[in-house]
């Protein structure tokens, strides 16, 4: 049997003469049109577009239904989340919370459907602007609050920002400071990351009395004596 030849598309390699552009006078002027035009873009944060319903925003975070498992953190694709170990007025939570990197964040929203007892939510926030500042680029990677405290704020400003305005660390009592939006301040203490709970978290061994190592000794003492006797 006789095969077939395919014949191969001939690749045109155009001239660089036929690719150089034309000089001309008039096309740089013609930009000025679009100076008398309404701007396509919104002035942010001064003004505001209402998102769509179930828009994917920020996380909010149920601290409570939390159980720490990680599911979160294993399906994000961009590696965004870290389980963080949180002390609270003394009191060190009982599992670690996932903490979101939105420099990283891709908003898939992954993480929220894969969250077995629900506490992982968003919200349709979408706005978070700052000055550019060192300090200002604490806002991107937070441990979401609760949604309960989320809608609060946005019945009462009604704009979808960022619910907290600014993010502080206090290296002497290494404390985080949450400012939010209307006023009210939440703090608390990052003692560690990962799984695995930090030394401060781990149940301390409990302590051997020493009456009861006294005691033994007396009885071992008393023994002797009475082998003596004997």
């Amino acid at each position: 049997m006789k095969m077939e030849s395919v014949k191969k598309p001939r690749v045109r390699i155009v001239g660089e003469e036929k690719v150089r552009l034309k000089k001309s006078f008039v096309k740089p002027w013609l930009g000025i049109k679009y100076l008398f035009k309404k701007p396509v873009t919104i002035k942010i944060p001064f003004e505001k577009i209402e998102p769509a319903p179930k828009y994917r925003g920020f996380h909010t975070l149920d601290w409570k239904k939390c159980i720490g498992c990680n599911f979160c953190g294993q399906i994000c694709p961009a590696r965004a989340i870290e389980m963080t170990w949180i002390e609270i007025d003394g009191k060190i939570e009982k599992r670690p919370h996932p903490k979101v990197d939105y420099g990283r964040c891709t908003f898939c929203q992954f993480c929220v459907d894969v969250c077995p007892t629900g506490a992982l939510g968003h919200v349709e926030n979408c706005y978070l602007t700052t000055s550019g500042m060192e300090e200002d680029l604490e806002l991107y990677d937070w441990v979401p609050i609760d949604p309960k405290k989320v809608q609060e704020l946005n019945e009462k400003f009604g704009d979808y920002r960022f619910p907290v305005e600014r993010i502080t660390f206090n290296k002497e009592t290494k404390e985080t400071t949450y400012y939010l939006r209307d006023g009210t301040e939440f703090r608390f203490k990052v003692i560690g990351y990962g799984l695995k709970p930090p030394a401060a978290a781990r149940p301390k061994p409990a302590a051997k009395p020493a009456q009861k190592s006294a005691e033994s000794s007396k009885k071992d003492e008393g023994s002797k004596t009475e082998k003596g006797k004997g």
